[in-house]
């Protein structure tokens, strides 16, 4: 079973979509549910054990990772990076090119 993880810049992250039976189906739901997580614009499939299995073009690097070492990255970045993501973000640049 899969489920969509979503991210906010600083780390924190909330989980959607639930015992899907496939990586696809998750993200067809991505793609349909408009503005809903809009403060967690960072999405991911994971596994039943919130280990990532599919990521964004240009986030790949992360699959086999687990949700708390993203986490703790973004915790990171957010403290070091913060005026440059919330600008990346203002400009509509996507935020996966930032990392």
């Amino acid at each position: 079973m899969y489920k969509a993880i979503f991210f906010n810049p600083d780390g924190d992250s909330v989980t959607d979509f639930n015992d899907s039976e496939t990586i696809e189906y998750v993200w067809d739901c991505i793609a349909d549910m408009g503005s809903r997580w809009i403060f967690f614009p960072i999405p991911f499939v994971a596994d039943e054990d919130n280990d990532i299995v599919s990521a964004p073009e240009g986030m790949e690097y992360w699959v086999g990772k687990s949700r708390k070492e993203i986490k703790e990255f973004l915790e990171k970045e957010w403290k070091e990076r913060a005026e440059e993501i919330c600008k990346d973000i203002n400009n509509g640049v996507p935020l996966f090119l930032i990392y």
